[in-house]
């Protein structure tokens, strides 16, 4: 918006102020949508700050690449355009400001060098969702040395019980309230509440007619039923008869956490919110990629992500994936095919196996599965199942040795599974450091060998283990893309790959953390479904919300980390 800063424009973040600047409040904790007067604020207080009680100050970043744009285009600006801060200010730097009375630093969580310097007062943490892990608690600890320290943390959502989820959940957590223009009951103001028509005029043919939809778009008061227009002025009333309600009573009094969605907002159109969700609902169906509907929930709903709310909680939810084809039937459809394998010893070496098609938007299938006793069996398997040795793998964590030699010697790829959620890598096209859920590395196969003086490098492909878990489950609960099995598929494959739960644990302190939990003692075929996914990613047949640029196995097994 044009002119000065005014908080009429956003008055949801009055409190938000009036926190900041009480020696009473120590945490500030905000999780909302995208776009939505979230780090203008952070700046206002900042501003304040500076202005009427220095101190020693920090502006924590993501990324070192995200600092430098945004003390260019964001914060010196907003701090040049403060008359009071102004005067105080110095020549700013890529460490930060200097002002009379009180320096004010800037970091970015992957250095721990400068996470760890300086004793602070005045401590802003910005999209903290992207920090990595451990990071916060980190960098929370430069408070210490200050009785009137404040601590404000801000951040559009990332996943339930992420560093910043467990923030929020540690304050009052206040939601946004507004009461209703009719019968002035004061609600929750939910996505659930928006309406639309689906009908022959809207969704002639099953396609959706936006513009006519966007007539019949309304919020719905859940009392009464009344409705609510998708206008400025009808938005604004939502904006300005509302109030934040604190949801959890237990939290300290000087913990405070707010959460707004981008319903609140009146410069946002309610009809581009509904298509938004469409569009993300029909990503999912048709194309299988989440990675549309992970960004409407936590940019736009202002809500954490959680894989739970998707998945199916029976135990037989492979059931629904069986598909009316059987071991061998051709599928025209087919674009690329791969098999896994996994080494155990119990009994006697032998390795599980799986092979898969993949064709387009997320669609795959079980070609078959199976047990063999050597290597020499599984690359027959390979061989007879014309499945490329470009897209072979095997499993290294047992045996790695062993394995990388197999490797080296048919072509086979090497792939091994890791508990860290993602990996940093450098996007090749813009240099900016980014997160994936895979790497590649390179391993000498012949360490511990009397070859070791001659060294030799082997592609190993690294795949997060609680990530690709959660994406594979979207794809085995029917949740995106038409992941299936034959109508014949043994229960030896269904109880395999049902073998591992999603568990939800709490501490003490109220910090949640979501496990991959083994329920049963083989789960062979799904380690092997797990490789498998992680190939559709890598190869760019599938699609990951953490993933940029994927290559083919073929490419990337000739290029650099």
């Amino acid at each position: 918006m044009p002119g000065r800063w005014r908080s009429d424009s956003s008055p949801w973040v009055r409190p938000v102020m009036e926190d900041f600047a009480s020696n009473t409040i120590r945490d500030i904790a905000v999780q909302c949508a995208a776009q939505s007067a979230k780090t203008q604020t952070v700046m206002n207080c900042a501003c304040w700050a500076i202005a009427e009680d220095p101190g020693p100050a920090m502006w924590v970043t993501a990324t070192k690449d995200e600092l430098r744009d945004f003390l260019r285009d964001r914060l010196t600006p907003t701090f040049e355009a403060c008359r009071p801060v102004k005067t105080r200010m110095g020549e700013p730097t890529l460490t930060g400001f200097a002002f009379d009375g009180m320096p004010l630093y800037a970091g970015w969580s992957g250095s721990k060098a400068r996470l760890q310097s300086k004793p602070i007062r005045w401590l802003f943490c910005d999209e903290v969702r992207n920090y990595p892990p451990g990071r916060l608690e980190m960098v929370l600890k430069r408070t210490r040395s200050f009785w009137n320290s404040r601590r404000f943390l801000i951040s559009t959502p990332g996943t339930k019980g992420d560093a910043m989820d467990t923030a929020f959940r540690a304050g009052d957590q206040r939601a946004w309230h507004f009461e209703c223009p009719s019968c002035h009951q004061l609600q929750p103001l939910k996505f659930e509440q928006l309406k639309w028509d689906s009908n022959d005029v809207t969704k002639p043919g099953g396609k959706w007619r936006f513009d006519a939809l966007a007539v019949t778009v309304r919020y719905e008061c859940a009392a009464c039923g009344h409705r609510i227009r998708d206008t400025p002025v009808d938005r604004r009333w939502i904006e300005s008869h509302g109030q934040f309600v604190p949801q959890n009573p237990n939290a300290p009094k000087a913990r405070v956490s707010y959460t707004w969605n981008a319903l609140l907002p009146h410069w946002i159109e309610w009809r581009s919110i509904v298509e938004e969700f469409v569009a993300a609902v029909d990503a999912m169906r048709t194309l299988g990629d989440i990675e549309p509907m992970f960004t409407f929930v936590t940019e736009t709903l202002g809500e954490p992500w959680d894989l739970d709310r998707w998945l199916i909680t029976s135990d037989d939810y492979l059931q629904a994936r069986r598909a009316d084809y059987d071991f061998g039937d051709p599928w025209p459809l087919e674009k690329a095919r791969f098999i896994a394998a996994d080494r155990q010893a119990r009994g006697g070496e032998h390795y599980f196996w799986v092979a898969r098609a993949f064709g387009a938007g997320g669609a795959s299938r079980l070609l078959a599965y199976g047990r063999c006793n050597t290597t020499a069996e599984l690359e027959e398997v390979r061989r007879q199942l014309n499945v490329p040795l470009v897209n072979a793998m095997i499993d290294t964590g047992f045996k790695a040795s062993e394995v990388y030699r197999f490797c080296m010697a048919t072509g086979w790829k090497a792939m091994k599974g890791d508990d860290a959620e993602w990996f940093l890598s450098q996007d090749p096209r813009t240099g900016k450091t980014v997160r994936r859920v895979w790497r590649r590395v390179l391993v000498d196969p012949t360490l511990g060998t009397s070859r070791g003086k001659v060294r030799r490098h082997l592609p190993l492909f690294q795949w997060s283990n609680p990530s690709i878990k959660d994406h594979l489950a979207l794809f085995t609960h029917g949740v995106v893309g038409d992941w299936s099995i034959p109508k014949k598929t043994g229960r030896d494959y269904i109880e395999q790959m049902t073998a591992e739960v999603r568990e939800e644990r709490e501490d003490s302190r109220g910090r949640i953390k979501v496990l991959w939990v083994q329920k049963r003692r083989d789960n062979h075929y799904l380690d092997c479904e797990l490789m498998m996914a992680a190939a559709g990613l890598i190869s760019g047949l599938l699609r990951h919300r953490s993933d940029v640029s994927p290559q083919t196995l073929q490419n990337a097994a000739g290029c650099s980390e």
